[in-house]
C-alpha cells in the first residue's frame, strides 16, 4: 500500500495535467500546510478501530459513521468550501 506521500505526488502529477494553475495552486498550498502538520503520522492506521462521528453528506443530511458502517465500508473525503462550485 502507498504511503500518504507517495499518493499526494501521484495526485499531483496527474493533477497538474489536467487542472487550471490557480487551482493548482491552491492544492499545493493545502498539501504544505498538511505536510507541515505531520499528518501522515497522526493518521489513523490500517484496521484501527475509529471513534464513531457524525457529519453533514453532500446533501446536507447528517449521516453517523456506525449507521453507514452497517451498509459496509466507509470512504471518508473532506472538500475544500474553496474548490467547491456553489449550487
Amino acid at each position: 500500500m502507498k504511503n500518504l506521500k507517495q499518493q499526494i505526488d501521484e495526485l499531483n502529477r496527474d493533477l497538474a495535467a489536467q487542472l487550471p494553475a490557480a487551482v493548482l495552486e491552491v492544492f499545493a498550498q493545502s498539501i504544505q500546510d498538511l505536510k507541515g502538520k505531520n499528518i501522515e503520522g497522526k493518521s489513523v492506521g490500517i484496521n484501527a478501530i475509529f471513534p464513531d462521528f457524525s457529519l453533514p453528506n453532500t446533501a446536507n443530511e447528517t449521516v453517523q459513521l456506525k449507521t453507514l458502517l452497517k451498509k459496509g465500508k466507509v470512504v471518508l473525503a473532506f472538500f475544500s468550501w474553496q474548490l467547491v462550485p456553489l449550487l
